[in-house]
């Protein structure tokens, strides 16, 4: 299983250029690091950039794989709203995709726990 440390360690492996943001978020356990794993996520979504995207879903589906039942929640609270996909359905649409099958079972629990 996965640690808040592992989480923070795996996401700066994976994406160096998120060292400086996950550095100063460490301290806050899961939630700040996969916030700004979101924000990066999102970009990514937002510029087009479909390798880059492609990477980060499966990241986040190695996180859901690898972490305990607090790592998941916090995928399905933090990661997972913090892409916005609500807000654009072309964006939506294209992440869907390409979401792993595991990340979009989450991202579908999520949406049944926030909708009516």
């Amino acid at each position: 299983m996965l640690t808040a440390h592992d989480t923070a360690r795996l996401l700066v492996t994976s994406f160096p250029e998120l060292s400086p943001r996950i550095s100063a978020a460490r301290r806050y356990g899961f939630y700040q690091p996969l916030d700004q794993f979101s924000v990066y996520t999102r970009q990514a979504l937002e510029m087009r950039q479909l390798t880059r995207l492609g990477q980060c879903f499966a990241v986040a589906e190695q996180l859901l794989y690898r972490g305990d039942d607090y790592l998941a929640c916090a995928i399905e609270t933090v990661y997972l709203p913090g892409l916005h996909l609500d807000d654009a359905p072309g964006e939506a649409a294209l992440a869907r995709q390409l979401m792993p099958p595991r990340l979009y079972r989450a991202y579908l629990h999520q949406q049944a726990d926030i909708l009516p």
